[in-house]
Order: C-alpha cells, then sequence, then structure tokens
C-alpha cells in the first residue's frame, strides 16, 4: 500500500510498544481473516496475536504476512480444542468475528444456513471449555452486524398461494410431501426474533461474564468508512466492560478521515461513453443522480486539481480558492464520482476538497469511480454507490467525496468514482452529457430542460449544455468518468495500515485483485476496536510496563 496514510490525518503505527496484558496472558483470534482484528490487537495491546484461526487459506496466508509471530492454524474453528491450544496460558483478551453473511440485510431473500448463523456459539465453547480448566478468558470481544441481535430460530418458507412448503431449488411440496429441513428453503421466524441472541448472552453471563454490547461507526474512531458493527464486550475480572468516546467527526477532536483522503487521484477515470459494454441501466440512473445532487446543485462542489496527487496527494477543501489550472484537461483520478469542468472564456481556476468514505463489500472491484466533469482542469468528485442496496434500511445513494466511504463487503468493491469535464475543444463531449443528463435525470440543461427533446444544435448556440457556476464563473461539464476503486484504496478507507501487505501470503504467493478485495470486504475495521482495546486496558499493568 502507498504511504500516504500519515499524510491524510491517519495514525494507525505498526511499531510494537510495550504490552498492556498482564504476565503469561496471550491473544487468540477466531476468524482471523486477512487480519483487522489482529491488526487492532497488535496496536492496542503491543504485539501480534499468539493464536490465529481461519479455515480459508488465502486469508490465513495474508494474515501470516502481517502478522509473523502468530501461530496460525488452517481449520475449522469448531475442530480445535481450546485447552490444547492455549497450552495452559490464559487468553487476556479472546476475539471473535463469525461469518455474519447469513444475519445481514444484505442477504435477501437467499435461504439462511443453520451451521453458519450458528457459529457465534463457538465463542462459548471456548470461554465454557477453558473456564473448566481454569484459564478463563479474561475479555471477550465480538463483532458482528446488527442484524445479530435478531438472531432467532429458521423456519420454512411456505408458498403464499398454497401455504405448501418452499423447497431450495424454488418449487413448491407437493399436497402431503413432507421436505426434510435441509430441503427446505429457511427464513428468519419473525415471532421469535432475538430469541436465540438472548440466549447467547444469558449463557455468556452464566459463565460470569459481565457483558454489554454497542453499534460503533467505523468513521468515528478514525477510519474512512462509515461502516456500522455490532461490538460485543464480556470480562471476568471483576470490571465491567468500558466503551471508548467517538474521537473523529463535527465537533470533535479530529474530522473525518474523508473518501478524498483515501482515493489516489493519480489513477484515469475512463469516460464512461466510450466503454466496450455499456453501463446498466440502474448505474447511469445513479450516476446521473449524482451528477446533479454533487455538482450541478452542491453550493460547493468537491474539486480536486489535475495536480492534487503530485508530490504529497493532498485534497483541498471546496471553500478554498481554486486553484489555478492548465489548459490540459487529463482524465477524472478518483474512487468516487467526480464531474469534468470546462470554463466558458477566459483563464480557469480550480481547488479541491475532502469527506469520508461509505461501507465496503467484499465482492471485487464493486467500488468503483462513478462519474465525473472536467472545467479547463477543473474536476468535482463524488461516490456511486454500486451495489444498489443501503446502509441502516436507507436505499443506496451517490455520496459526497467529503464523506467517509460506506461498509466495504466480501462480494467486492460497491462505490465507484464519478467524474465530469469543458473547453470550445469538447462541445461534442458537453452536448453528450447533456444528452445523458436529459436521459437519465431530466435535471435541465442551459438553454433547455432535459425532459424535453434535444434541440438543433449548432456550435454558437451552445444549446442544451449542462453549467456549473462557480464563484459567478459558468463551467461546462464535457465528460463523465467511471472506475472501480483500488484494493489499496478500499484497505485505506477500511482503515489499515500504509504498509500493510495485501498482495501476497507469507509464502510469496501473488493474491489475485478479488482475493484482496473479499477480505477487505470481510474485515474487521481496525480503529473501532483499537479503541475499544484501549479503553479496557489494565491501568495498573500499563504503568508497570511503563516503568
Amino acid at each position: 500500500m502507498a504511504d500516504g496514510n500519515q499524510q491524510h490525518g491517519f495514525n494507525f503505527p505498526r511499531k510494537a510498544f510495550a504490552s498492556a496484558l498482564r504476565p503469561g496472558e496471550i491473544i487468540v483470534d477466531l476468524f482471523a481473516g486477512g487480519g483487522g482484528a489482529s491488526e487492532a490487537l497488535r496496536q492496542a495491546l503491543g504485539r501480534d496475536p499468539d493464536i490465529a484461526i481461519n479455515h480459508d487459506e488465502q486469508a490465513i496466508g495474508m494474515h501470516a504476512a502481517n502478522h509473523p509471530f502468530t501461530k496460525h492454524m488452517r481449520e475449522d474453528v469448531w475442530e480445535a480444542d481450546p485447552v490444547t491450544e492455549v497450552a495452559g496460558r490464559r487468553p487476556g483478551w479472546f476475539h471473535s468475528s463469525p461469518d455474519c453473511t447469513h444475519f445481514s440485510q444484505a442477504k435477501g431473500g437467499q435461504p439462511r444456513d443453520r451451521a453458519t448463523r450458528s457459529l457465534s456459539w463457538v465463542v462459548l465453547k471456548w470461554c465454557g471449555s477453558l473456564k473448566k480448566a481454569g484459564l478463563a478468558p479474561r475479555i471477550v470481544s465480538l463483532e458482528n452486524v446488527k442484524q445479530i441481535r435478531s438472531w432467532g430460530p429458521l423456519v420454512a418458507k411456505r408458498d403464499k398461494v398454497t401455504g405448501r412448503v418452499m423447497k431450495l431449488d424454488g418449487s413448491v411440496a407437493a399436497k402431503g410431501e413432507r421436505v426434510p429441513v435441509a430441503n427446505q428453503f429457511l427464513i428468519p421466524d419473525k415471532r421469535h426474533a432475538g430469541r436465540t441472541w438472548r440466549s447467547f448472552l444469558a449463557e455468556l453471563r452464566g459463565l460470569g461474564y459481565q457483558v454489554d454490547h454497542r453499534l460503533l461507526v467505523a468513521s468515528d474512531f478514525g477510519a474512512g468508512t462509515s461502516r456500522e458493527r455490532l461490538f460485543l464486550l464480556a470480562r471476568c475480572d471483576g470490571e465491567a466492560p468500558q466503551w471508548p468516546e467517538p474521537t473523529h467527526g463535527p465537533d470533535r477532536a479530529q474530522p473525518y478521515v474523508t473518501a478524498a483522503d483515501c482515493i489516489d487521484w493519480s489513477v484515469p477515470c475512463p469516460s464512461i461513453f466510450e466503454r466496450k459494454r455499456p453501463l446498466a441501466e440502474a448505474t447511469c440512473r445513479r450516476i446521473a443522480k449524482g451528477v446533479k445532487r454533487y455538482v450541478l446543485d452542491a453550493a460547493e462542489p468537491f474539486f480536486i486539481t489535475e495536480h492534487a496527487n503530485g508530490s504529497n496527494q493532498r485534497t483541498w477543501s471546496g471553500k478554498e480558492p481554486l486553484r489555478t489550472q492548465c489548459a490540459g484537461v487529463k482524465g477524472g483520478h478518483f474512487a468516487l464520482a467526480a464531474t469534468h469542468l470546462v470554463k466558458f472564456r477566459g483563464d480557469s481556476d480550480g481547488a479541491p476538497a475532502a469527506k469520508p468514505m461509505p461501507t465496503i463489500t467484499s465482492g471485487a472491484g464493486a467500488a468503483r469511480p462513478a462519474g465525473a466533469a472536467h472545467a479547463m482542469g477543473v474536476i468535482t468528485a463524488f461516490l456511486e454507490q454500486a451495489n444498489g442496496g443501503g446502509e441502516n434500511g436507507n436505499p443506496a445513494r451517490a455520496r459526497s467525496a467529503c464523506e467517509p466511504v460506506s461498509s466495504i463487503t466480501g462480494t467486492g468493491s460497491q462505490q465507484r468514482v464519478v467524474e465530469c469535464t469543458l473547453s470550445p475543444n469538447y462541445e461534442a463531449g458537453a452536448l453528450r452529457v447533456a444528452a445523458f443528463l436529459m436521459r437519465y435525470h431530466s435535471c435541465g440543461g442551459q438553454h433547455a430542460q432535459l425532459n424535453v427533446p434535444l434541440t438543433t444544435v449548432t456550435t454558437k448556440d451552445r444549446l442544451a449544455l449542462v453549467t456549473v457556476t462557480i464563484k459567478g464563473t459558468p463551467y461546462v461539464i464535457v465528460d463523465i468518468g467511471l472506475r472501480m476503486l483500488r484494493r489499496e484504496e478500499l484497505y485505506r478507507a477500511q482503515g489499515f495500515p500504509a504498509d500493510y501487505i495485501i498482495d501476497r501470503t507469507a509464502d510469496g504467493r501473488k493474491l489475485s485483485i478479488s482475493a484482496s478485495v473479499r477480505m477487505v470486504g470481510n474485515s474487521v475495521s481496525p480503529p473501532p476496536l483499537v479503541a475499544i482495546a484501549r479503553a479496557n486496558l489494565d491501568e495498573v499493568q500499563m504503568l508497570r510496563e511503563a516503568a
């Protein structure tokens, strides 16, 4: 990864310091994946986890590349024997991030898998087994989607017409047919939503733990993503779980890490009009909506200069004066949506701005810059959400580059940079952009509405050009670009340190882009867990270590 984190306010050092664990205690990370939780605990507790378990060969390989002092076990977490693995050492911190896909709202109407939904019970297996051996984990943490709070029994989905059981293949059971559970299309039983979750908490308390859980947003603690996750904390050392106060955002000690901070603006953003395969209708509509909201209607569109990523990758606020631009206009350089604008007459001045990114998914390449417009070297930008869903029950939307990136998922990058571009040489492109916006958003042009047919075009009259006025100066959108966010950008937004290895395993095998993106989408964002761990450190031990 690039080393730009410190330049943009990131503070994720990888150098170790004195361990805050008590003498003889170890760190255990179940479902370790590519190492998000392990990285957080390394930063907070001062050293790599002692044990990391994961079934995925590539994930455990990348974990090993970043945490060389950890014992890595590639196996089913249910098969590992807790007492044998800890070898007489008590876990001071025991973390678990069970698969969340069968709780997430992103799962939609797909069948739920009982085994996957039951993975959280392994936490009780470890805690119970180790307690019997006198080695109960002192602090336990768990990370998952907030929908785990509705964890309950499953029932067979039934056909609305006949009331009979639906099968996995989509067919309806015959009258009187008994369908084995393994072949039933299972869905959560709404009548008993949360019953299993409450039982899980009760069992954990029964083992002597004080238990609490909260929803935390990663961008509130210094990540560049607005990913929201449930964190559970349990302690059996007589102390109550402690929760950190948010550190980033409006009226807090530090500003949000923005999407613009996470994006490599030197990466070209190809025009959406020159693609070999046309964009999907839904994508075009999202791009058009984003252009209107974050360029045409924005009081201060997000700008970057052509040289914004030259030597220091700095971006500038739209509240600052626009920087001087050269006449030549290059492609968009974003991992979010941007627009290219061109000045009608005279010299062009430009200036850029900044915000955090939306949630990132683990699907390969789902985060793409969505559209951009140029104005004699001026570029405005925004993010287009590619997966069509939304966070917190809200529909997917475009986002300003001045916001955190949305949640990152395992299916790939879902955020796309949109950029737009005008000058006398780009009139054909400007008319093309106008026609695009007329079709997909109907938001009006300079001399015509976008919901009516385009009138006869003459170069002198510039009919139906889409203009943006910036500090009294009119600019015309001449192009819209789109590209996927790169894996380096996604890891940066998720809050991983700049030197985290994401392209290979410990034995040197290359990781595909899709594999890397899948792992960041499935990862724990390090900053919130760092804050949690530091809030629960043993102050006496910390003072002893410092002395």
